[in-house]
């Protein structure tokens, strides 16, 4: 530190004590998770603070970077998983990831829940570091007897509220078919909670009916025997084993708003999408590749403007890289006297 630093600063504390009455201001710091990506999707790193400019309601900020390198902070990962009866052929999978959560996504310092969701949401494991705890919990996942619920927005909300006191990156893995089924929440509310907390939204999405084609027979959901006419007016709602007619209209609804899609692109995550055997190992791989190459943008957050702000973060020396980041932060009161 140089005299003239120094004597500033010893100035100023001077300065502050001087003042009659107590003055308090908190100083509220915008953490921005960014994943940069080359044009074959590969991630790309080397870059520095100088590179970035980030724009707070169209007003450039001055940032800090953080990434792999220099240190990141640590994960908060909440695993919210569908456990309907539709999804019994996906289960018999995601039953075996819970190794790679702690090596390939938590790291040293990381800690992971479930839940889980069908027409309940229900926590099954709390944070915690315990890579043991996590295989467990994981291994006994067990489907619900509901074919067709599956409140995908409320699980999201009830994360976010479970997340307010958590500190570093927070992250939220779903493992579920691409669209809520029976939650009260809108689809709104869900996305404001998730802003609200600074969440990065992730999905290992399938489909319930493509899945059940690839499904040993043991692994698909108990229905009770059915006779299917010629007429598909007489088709069942549920299929007994695989409904044709399901998975054409599946594949159309896919045309149009996606919800994973949606929450995953308005957080700055990313929607895997899984049938085949490894499906969902590879989908906990990329999310781990993608987690530990992040640079993390900080800035303070502006005084005196509370609410919804919109970010948008540029790299204006590489315009061929994409760049994935949160689309907006709620900024609350941070200065204060009396």
């Amino acid at each position: 530190m140089t005299r003239r630093a120094a004597v500033c600063i010893l100035f100023w504390v001077g300065s502050i004590t001087a003042q009659k009455g107590p003055f308090r201001v908190k100083t509220s710091v915008v953490q921005v998770p960014v994943i940069v990506t080359d044009k074959n999707g590969g991630n790309f790193g080397g870059l520095s603070g100088s590179d970035f400019k980030v724009l707070d309601d169209n007003i450039v900020q001055e940032v800090t970077v953080d990434d792999f390198t220099t240190g990141l902070a640590p994960i908060s990962l909440a695993i919210a998983i569908q456990t309907s009866g539709i999804s019994s052929p996906a289960l018999t999978r995601i039953r075996h990831i819970g190794g790679m959560i702690q090596p390939l996504v938590l790291g040293l310092k990381g800690e992971a829940a479930v839940m889980t969701f069908d027409r309940d949401v229900s926590w099954l494991q709390d944070f915690t570091p315990d890579d043991n705890k996590l295989r467990d919990v994981l291994k006994d996942l067990k489907s619900g007897s509901a074919m067709s619920q599956a409140r995908m927005f409320d699980a999201i909300v009830a994360v976010a509220d479970r997340m307010q006191e958590r500190k570093g990156r927070k992250v939220v893995l779903l493992i579920s078919e691409s669209r809520d089924r029976a939650s009260e929440t809108t689809f709104q509310q869900a996305v404001e909670a998730v802003e609200r907390q600074g969440i990065e939204v992730f999905a290992a999405t399938y489909s319930a009916y493509a899945t059940s084609l690839i499904a040993k027979p043991k692994d698909l959901p108990d229905l009770p025997t059915q006779v299917i006419s010629g007429d598909p007016s007489d088709w069942p709602d549920s299929p007994p084993g695989v409904d044709f007619l399901a998975i054409f209209s599946e594949v159309a609804r896919l045309g149009k708003t996606n919800a994973t899609q949606a929450l995953t692109r308005a957080t700055g995550g990313a929607d895997y999408r899984f049938v085949k055997d490894r499906g969902i190992e590879e989908a906990i791989e990329k999310l781990g590749r993608e987690i530990h190459s992040q640079y993390l943008l900080s800035f303070p957050q502006r005084q005196g403007r509370t609410g919804r702000h919109q970010i948008q973060v540029l790299v204006p020396d590489h315009r061929n890289l994409r760049i994935r980041s949160r689309h907006t932060y709620w900024a609350d009161q941070t200065r204060e006297s009396q």
